[in-house]
């Protein structure tokens, strides 16, 4: 096949204006003037680049590993090298801000202006303690090692309110902050004592009377203190000393608080009852009630799985209590 190619004659330029074959010349010899320079340029920028690298001392990288970072960087500062963070990692032998490793490795023989990678500690791995109360002893040890913790000591107790076999108190206290690795000791429900053994029932939110009423029983004496800031109606136990569960005699009074609110001819009360779903994990529970007064708490506690709260609440005129359930509200009523 026959190509069709164009070519100028010859004597393109020579029926032209001189005007434009002065301007077509001019156009030719800047395009040239220009490649020249412009490979001349990357040719001297790169051999200056070049000259200006390799006229660079060489420098040993020092050894900066298991150093605070501060401290590094100055090392590297001396031998005119930089640093850049490549990571973090748990390291429980170092201290936390302090490089695990580098690359270079220390020795390595470097130009000055070199950057060195580092990787800092950030110390050990901080784990917080489970709420292990009122839980089986198996499901306790399971959940302490999934958490990267250890079973501790496992001592025994008696008690009134938890279940023989699930944990009564446990060491370190629930929601503490521990090193990866660290043991968790428990104290171990034998359930209800025998007759010899005197234990602390567990009074809050119920009424003097039942406590003056085992008192009388148990020969112990009572010191009662009064809370006209409570919301609970008057009479309702608030606070007790010692805790649930603890051992007492009749050489040791016991303490109680209980609510000195004020009565209302317009106070009513509420019955206020919650069930927790089952789950695997203690649930912050908080119940909130407002009304003519103002907010006021009622209740904030950690509660087990399956809990059910029952609480006699005042209230006067029109009233919201609200339930929240780790921070979320689960319910909502108005009472009139």
């Amino acid at each position: 096949m026959k190509e069709n190619k164009k070519y100028l004659p010859d004597d393109f330029l020579d029926d032209k204006p001189i005007f434009v074959k002065s301007l077509f010349k001019v156009i030719i010899i800047f395009v040239l003037i220009a490649a020249f320079l412009a490979v001349a340029g990357y040719f001297s920028f790169d051999w200056a680049v070049s000259a200006l690298v390799h006229s660079r001392k060489e420098v040993a990288v020092p050894d900066i590993s298991k150093k605070p970072v501060n401290a590094a960087l100055d090392l590297l500062a001396n031998a005119n090298l930089a640093m850049r963070k490549a990571g973090e990692e748990y390291q429980p032998d170092l201290l936390s801000g302090s490089v695990i490793r580098q690359l270079p490795p220390a020795g390595t023989v470097v130009r000055e202006g070199k950057v060195v990678r580092v990787w800092i500690s950030q110390g050990s791995e901080s784990i917080e303690v489970p709420d292990l109360s009122e839980i089986s002893l198996r499901n306790a040890e399971l959940l302490i090692r999934q958490l990267n913790l250890t079973v501790g000591n496992k001592d025994t107790a008696y008690s009134l309110t938890v279940d023989k076999g699930a944990v009564v108190s446990q060491e370190p206290e629930p929601l503490t902050l521990v090193v990866k690795g660290s043991s968790v000791n428990l104290v171990i429900s034998n359930g209800p004592p025998p007759s010899s053994i005197r234990l602390m029932p567990d009074f809050r939110y119920k009424k003097l009377a039942d406590v003056n009423l085992w008192a009388s029983n148990a020969d112990i004496e009572v010191n009662i203190a009064e809370d006209q800031d409570s919301p609970f109606q008057s009479g309702t136990v608030i606070k007790q000393t010692p805790d649930p569960d603890a051992e007492v005699s009749p050489d040791s009074p016991i303490s109680i608080t209980v609510s000195a609110r004020p009565q209302n001819d317009e106070d009513k009360i509420y019955r206020i009852h919650y069930e927790l779903p089952q789950g695997k994990n203690q649930n912050r529970v908080r119940i909130v009630i407002a009304d003519e007064i103002g907010e006021r708490e009622i209740l904030n506690e950690m509660k087990q799985p399956g809990s059910k709260i029952d609480l006699n609440a005042p209230y006067g005129g029109n009233a919201v209590f609200r339930i929240y359930v780790d921070g979320i509200l689960v319910r909502e009523k108005d009472i009139k």
